[in-house]
């Protein structure tokens, strides 16, 4: 036989009821809370791991351009660019081929347009015997913003014509001796952080903002070097960092690891340079 519950009865009932269940959801409650604090100290340790592994492998941050930000790899050094020659001074000497930003390394008879910033640094490279030797890398920002800024002045030049213009003078026989790159014959372009470069490079981090790079190392028959070429469009403006280095680098140094870093905390305009003009601002009442 049934029996009603009186009202105090049943309010005792739901009110223990209530309790139980606002405890069990305060239990889950803090649970969510230390696996969401779990999650971020875990993320922020990845993280600060990360920007150890950059510093081990990069230099300090560089301005060579306005707008551009760049750090490249140790050991490359700043090839510093010729002296201008102050008024009423007498010329400076010109610079060792080998010392010239602006001449291809390895190839100093021939002179790169659009050249931000060249880096040279010494290596050791494997030799025959027990002992290490050294060589010598190179590295070029090269970029159309120059094409750019003379386009102000000159609307025939095409900013836009710089990559292929720079792709022949790379594939001239005095320079790579390779076969060019046309529209019905591409060069074999990978894309970073594709399945194709997963063995190389790998993605880039999620850490930095994300851009579409892509390369190409150059073939080279019979020389002790080897090439890569790095390129990136961000709207109008065109980027390329080349990288040249002995073959027999000594692999610890994981030259294509740092460039991937560089590459990743490369920081480039979104718009060319525009012309400045010499007239006064207008204030602005607000």
């Amino acid at each position: 036989m049934s029996r009603k519950l009186n009202s105090e009865q049943s309010f005792k009932l739901n009110h223990r009821v209530l309790l139980a269940g606002f405890a069990s959801l305060t239990l889950v409650a803090a649970g969510c809370g230390a696996d969401i604090y779990e999650s971020r100290l875990l993320e922020t340790k990845a993280y600060f791991e990360y920007l150890e592994k950059v510093n081990s492998a990069l230099n300090p941050k560089e301005t060579p351009f306005e707008g551009i930000e760049i750090r490249v790899p140790k050991p490359f050094v700043l090839l510093q660019p010729p002296t201008p020659t102050a008024e009423g001074k007498p010329a400076e000497p010109p610079l060792p081929p080998s010392e010239d930003p602006n001449r291809l390394g390895h190839h100093s008879n021939i002179e790169l347009e659009g050249v931000i910033a060249s880096w040279k640094a010494t290596v050791r490279v494997e030799t025959s015997g027990s002992d290490w030797g050294e060589g010598v890398a190179y590295l070029h920002l090269l970029s159309n913003l120059s094409r750019w800024e003379a386009k102000q002045s000159d609307i025939d030049i095409d900013p836009l014509r710089y990559f292929p213009d720079l792709i022949n003078v790379l594939a001239s026989r005095d320079a790579f001796s390779v076969v060019t790159e046309t529209t019905d014959a591409p060069w074999p372009w990978t894309r970073i952080g594709s399945k194709d470069d997963e063995s190389r490079h790998g993605a880039l981090s999620r850490y930095v903002a994300k851009k579409a790079v892509e390369y190409i190392e150059i073939p080279l028959e019979n020389r002790p070097i080897n090439v890569a070429f790095y390129k990136l469009d961000v709207k109008d403006v065109q980027i390329g960092l080349l990288l040249i280095y002995p073959r027999n680098i000594d692999p610890s140094l994981r030259l294509e690891s740092r460039i991937k870093h560089t590459l990743e905390w490369l920081k480039v305009p979104s718009q060319p340079p525009q012309k400045k003009t010499n007239k006064p601002a207008t204030p602005s009442l607000f």
